[in-house]
């Protein structure tokens, strides 16, 4: 009798295990973050102008134009190899973003290719460590006068 209650609770314990690891790997597929390249968003736009899609590449030097009292942002991004599509954003960009920066946008893709129009706007950032140079990236006598006021300056 006890034989039969330890296999009823091996059996149903593996069936659970089964079914956290199968309920795992079925989820993981939908939070994988993929992004076309260029070349790749531009080669299947056709197909892809319906839905929402994620194109990753850099922000091409000199194509920058942003509008502060619109929230507009324009700018070409392109694979390096030749291949640009432009893209518009509406909304602040991320902090990190410039001109030579990696970036991953999300949004819908023109027929053509040629266009996209931004949804949301993630930078990449370089995966390089640099040892800190005690200035914290602050402007130390900036950093004084603000914080330490100077005896003439109060009266």
């Amino acid at each position: 009798m006890a034989r039969k209650s330890n296999k009823k609770w091996v059996i149903g314990g593996t069936v659970i295990i089964i079914a956290i690891i199968a309920s795992t790997f079925l989820n993981l597929g939908k939070n994988i973050i993929y992004f076309y390249t260029p070349s790749e968003a531009v080669a299947q736009a056709n197909d892809l102008s319906e839905k929402t899609i994620k194109v990753g590449g850099m922000v091409k030097d000199g194509s920058v134009e942003w509008k502060a009292e619109q929230l507009s942002l324009k700018f070409v991004m392109t694979d390096m190899k030749g291949l640009d599509i432009a893209v518009q954003h509406k909304g602040t960009p991320p902090d990190m973003f410039k001109e030579g920066q990696g970036v991953v946008v999300e949004g819908r893709i023109t027929d053509d290719g040629k266009n996209l129009i931004s949804r949301n706007l993630m930078v990449k950032h370089s995966e390089e460590y640099k040892q800190p140079d005690g200035t914290m990236g602050m402007d130390r006598e900036l950093l004084q006068k603000s914080l330490f006021k100077n005896e003439k300056t109060e009266k």
